[in-house]
């Protein structure tokens, strides 16, 4: 049969339209009639999916088996004209359905199959729509709860194995997207947004041995186990390696007194210009001073003449301090670095609970005056007294060495602790953004029970958990697509309009 030798549609749609009436009738039988809507419902549900596969399969057998003539030319310009039918099994979120097409070969060469240029199936036995059901699954935690919901929606079986390579190919095209994605967001708007804020953070993922970094794994080999079968909370140390998360946006100036942040701390007061142009990623399997790189990469992509006010919000973690330092001198791009006011915070409150009785209210009091000294760029005196009250009680050697950890955090940072000024300049201080981003991109996913992570299965999940806190998700999955249709089918054939108008 070839291309356009299509048999009338009803032939096609007669299993469809059988089982469609097939439905009403039951509907209608005296005993459905009787059953309760759960019932009726759970029922409805299997037989809608089923009329939908036999739907589908009707459309797929009515668009012909792919014989476009005598032969198809390959990339290499290779005259495939031998012909042969084969069918091959996908399965959809309808259900299984069976394609048949005409194969084109050469000894030596590899078989095409113009009809699946023309759906642009995927190269393996589930449907793009089923792999994006998979991966939205997948990426909000257990594997298991994911798998067992696709197969009551779909009543589609998919094993852990099989579920983690679709995910590790779906997330294949997360760096090409996002070096074609900046130049869509130059809008008038964006332009207009004085300032550009580039935040990074750090967290540990538990991860297999094969995973860890070099020096990690060899830690981790000299660990004795606690438990045969899997880690307790005592083996936690030398099992994770390090995801770090980064995330740029433009935003508002937001001018605002001491006072009045301190209010928006406590009571969440305050309505924050929202970010413009977001967007957050993170990887476990580059380094951090890589991924540092590709923050300030993106940023001058965004701002190549520097036309913004470059802030870099950070924790005060040295290594990652002196990297941005480093690349920023390396560009030689201006930038402002504050330290994040929630880890100031912190400090304050692990020195409150040495000085005060944690279910006192005065420790609240306590930590609230001190802030406002901070916020007031007062750190280095907040340091002082602190070590001054230190002194004047008889505090433990732990008790001293909090107190001292927190007022030399204070001390060292005194430089981005500025913060007086920078809420006059409007800039934010805080990594408000990224608290909440670090928490589902790393922080939610990994602690599942006993679960330790491939390499390339943590950076997929990571990528593609970026994409969604991105709002990216709907382009990505059609730039996906597009380069499966190119790496598939596009690039095996010298001219791919001859086979499909798919993409071309």
């Amino acid at each position: 049969m070839g291309k356009h030798d299509y048999m009338p549609s009803i032939d096609f749609f007669v299993a469809a339209e059988k089982y469609f009436a097939k439905m009403v009738e039951n509907l209608q039988n005296p005993v459905i009639k009787k059953n309760h809507l759960d019932i009726l419902e759970d029922e409805l549900l299997k037989e809608t999916r089923e009329l939908a596969r036999l739907l589908l399969q009707g459309h797929l057998d009515s668009r012909g088996d792919g014989d476009i003539g005598a032969m198809v030319i390959s990339s290499e310009k290779v005259k495939l004209k031998k012909r042969r039918k084969t069918s091959r099994v996908l399965k959809t979120i309808f259900g299984q359905v069976k394609i048949s097409r005409v194969s084109y070969s050469l000894v030596g060469h590899r078989s095409q199959f113009p009809l699946d240029a023309s759906l642009n199936l995927p190269r393996g036995s589930f449907s793009y729509g089923l792999q994006q059901m998979v991966v939205q699954e997948l990426i909000k935690g257990s594997f298991e709860d994911s798998l067992l919901t696709i197969e009551r929606l779909t009543g589609v079986t998919i094993g852990p194995r099989q579920a983690l390579e679709i995910v590790k190919q779906c997330a294949m095209d997360f760096d090409p997207f996002y070096q074609e994605k900046f130049f869509q967001i130059r809008t008038e708007e964006l332009l207009l947004v004085p300032i550009m804020v580039l935040t990074t953070d750090g967290k540990g993922i538990v991860m297999r041995p094969a995973g860890l970094r070099e020096g990690t794994r060899k830690l981790q080999s000299q660990t004795n186990h606690k438990l045969k079968h899997r880690l307790s909370k005592f083996d936690a140390g030398n099992r994770k390696r390090m995801a770090q998360v980064a995330s740029i946006y433009f935003i508002e100036r937001f001018v605002r007194q001491p006072e009045e942040l301190l209010s928006e701390l406590w009571r969440k007061t305050a309505k924050r210009p929202r970010p413009l142009g977001k967007r957050i990623w993170a990887s476990v399997e580059k380094s951090s001073s890589f991924v540092l790189s590709e923050l300030f990469e993106e940023a001058l992509r965004r701002d190549p003449k520097q036309c913004k006010e470059w802030v870099v919000l950070i924790d005060g973690q040295e290594y990652q301090l002196h990297e941005i330092q480093k690349i920023a001198q390396q560009l030689k791009v201006k930038i402002t670095i504050i330290l994040d006011i929630i880890h100031v915070i912190e400090y304050l409150w692990d020195v409150a609970h040495v000085f005060v009785e944690e279910s006192n209210p005065s420790c609240e009091e306590w930590v609230e005056s001190k802030l406002l000294e901070v916020l007031n760029s007062q750190g280095r005196k907040v340091a002082g007294s602190i070590r001054m009250s230190a002194a004047k009680r008889n505090l433990s050697e732990k008790q001293l060495k909090k107190v001292e950890t927190s007022a030399n955090y204070l001390t060292k940072n005194q430089e981005y602790i500025d913060y007086k000024t920078y809420l006059h300049r409007g800039y934010p201080i805080g990594t408000f953004v990224l608290e909440g981003t670090c928490r589902y991109l790393v922080k939610d996913f990994i602690p599942i029970t006993g679960a330790r992570w491939g390499l390339e299965g943590a950076e997929a999940i990571l990528k593609l958990r970026s994409i969604i806190k991105s709002d990216d998700f709907e382009d990505y999955w059609k730039f996906h697509l597009k380069q499966e249709f190119d790496r598939n089918y596009a690039s095996k054939y010298q001219d791919i309009s001859k086979v499909c108008s798919v993409w071309s």
